[in-house]
């Protein structure tokens, strides 16, 4: 048996696959658009998601502000994620740049405290 390329998951699924979350957008609880989730990353040790990366101000021909957002923020609906902030949260927010890609559990840890999330490592 081979790998059928095309994948077909039932919309109200427990589990979902990372290219549906990639994409998707990010909204507040009024339903304005926050940004796109441009990656989730995995804690290969634990085995979970341990944050997505949150892309806002995107423009052609410029670069997006990065935010790292705890998966346990988001919530699911409709196929977009409600995170529980103000429009304009992150408009004069600095975002992370590349350090998005390499934040440690001593950097997550802040971040997680900024959401009122217990890190997961530490539960």
């Amino acid at each position: 048996m081979g790998i059928n390329e095309e994948l077909h998951v039932p919309k109200k699924m427990t589990f979902v696959p990372a290219t549906e979350i990639k994409g998707s957008k990010v909204v507040t609880i009024k339903d304005e658009e926050l940004g796109k989730i441009e990656e989730v990353m995995i804690d290969s040790e634990r085995g979970r998601i341990s944050y997505v990366i949150l892309a806002c101000d995107c423009f052609i021909g410029m670069s997006c502000k990065l935010f790292a957002i705890p998966w346990e923020a988001l919530k699911a609906t409709r196929g977009d994620y409600i995170l529980r902030v103000e429009k304009g949260a992150f408009k004069d927010a600095e975002g992370l740049g590349d350090d998005v890609w390499t934040l440690t559990h001593d950097d997550l840890t802040r971040i997680y405290e900024k959401y009122n999330v217990p890190p997961y490592w530490k539960v």
